[in-house]
């Protein structure tokens, strides 16, 4: 009987273990599409210095990035691009629903935000 009840605890454990690993591949993998999002407008706003431009650019990759999700809630989403003098800033945020399975990981939403520097060459 002993073995039974160690075997269930370490079963349950490694269930828990391997669904936080999914869903924390999740988390990564959508970090890592608005990192990229966010360096690729702020490029665009360096490269042209209209930040018009480089919102409609970051704001249609998100929609065909959030199009293109698969099992992730997206709530809501805001972008936005600053271009000062030689420098551009790009900050995106996303609110997701139930990212994370367990209760005790409370992340509700991601963001991500890039700065350059244009060089002259």
């Amino acid at each position: 009987m002993k073995i039974l009840i160690v075997f269930l605890g370490i079963m349950l454990v490694n269930i828990s273990i391997m669904s936080y690993n999914s869903d924390y591949g999740k988390y990564t993998y959508l970090q890592n599409a608005l990192d990229n999002i966010a360096f690729e407008s702020a490029e665009v706003a360096v490269q042209t210095g209209d930040t018009v431009e480089a919102k409609l650019y970051a704001k249609g990759l998100l929609e065909y990035t959030i199009k293109n999700l698969r099992n992730i809630k997206i709530r809501d989403y805001k972008c936005e691009v600053y271009y000062q003098g030689e420098f551009a800033t790009a900050y995106i945020k996303i609110d997701v629903e139930g990212l994370f399975r367990f209760p005790f990981s409370q992340i509700m939403s991601v963001t991500a935000e890039r700065k350059i520097k244009l060089i002259y060459s």
